[in-house]
């Protein structure tokens, strides 16, 4: 086996020994919290409610909702953006249209699927790389010689499609599994005792094996 094997076999190790220890004690502080709920459901939401923290999503989502333009700097040497944006693309397109463009891509998706399938996604993919940079052949060009022409493209491009509505949608708690176990605490309790019993059962198989 080569060292490469070897090493990923060893960091899949650690992974799975990581994920079913951490569903073992997952399931071991659910079967505790299912015996609270059916034994002492006062003291299982007095915990509830000292673990729970409302972290808003305004704060996190706040500075993607700047608007941050490059108009400015970019202009000012359009010229050689343009350049370098049409050069780029020119250069795809004469690969991507050669023979050996559909090629190269099959082969670096080379996976476990028949070979006609692949060979419709290489060419689907080639197809769509070649339209993409054939648009960004137009585009190099047009601000390399005349960016005045990119103004209503750019108005349409600087649409703002995610604002403040959006995210008061996800200022608002939505608590109703909270109400349904407040009004079915031993209900709820008794599944989750037997989902995590059956959860650990089986888990007990797999660490000890």
């Amino acid at each position: 086996m080569s060292p490469t094997a070897s090493y990923l076999n060893f960091v899949a190790d650690i992974f799975q020994q990581t994920l079913l220890l951490s569903l073992f004690i997952g399931a071991a502080c659910a079967l505790l919290a299912g015996l609270l709920l059916i034994f002492n459901s006062a003291l299982a939401w007095r915990i509830s409610e000292h673990l729970n923290r409302w972290v808003s999503s305004r704060a996190a989502l706040g500075p993607l909702l700047k608007k941050y333009s490059i108009d400015e700097p970019l202009y000012r040497v359009h010229r050689l953006i343009g350049l370098l944006i049409a050069a780029g693309a020119l250069y795809s397109l004469v690969i991507l249209g050669s023979s050996q463009g559909e090629t190269a891509i099959l082969v670096s998706l080379g996976g476990p699927g028949s070979a006609p399938f692949n060979s419709w996604i290489a060419k689907s993919l080639r197809f769509t790389l070649l339209a993409g940079n054939f648009g960004g052949l137009i585009f190099g060009l047009l601000l390399m010689v005349r960016p005045s022409a990119l103004k209503k493209f750019e108005a349409w491009a600087d649409r703002k499609i995610f604002g403040p509505e959006a995210i008061n949608r996800l200022e608002k708690m939505y608590l109703p599994a909270d109400a349904f176990v407040r009004v079915h605490p031993r209900v709820v309790g008794g599944l989750v005792i037997l989902g995590s019993v059956y959860v650990l059962a089986n888990l007990r198989y797999v660490l000890l094996g």
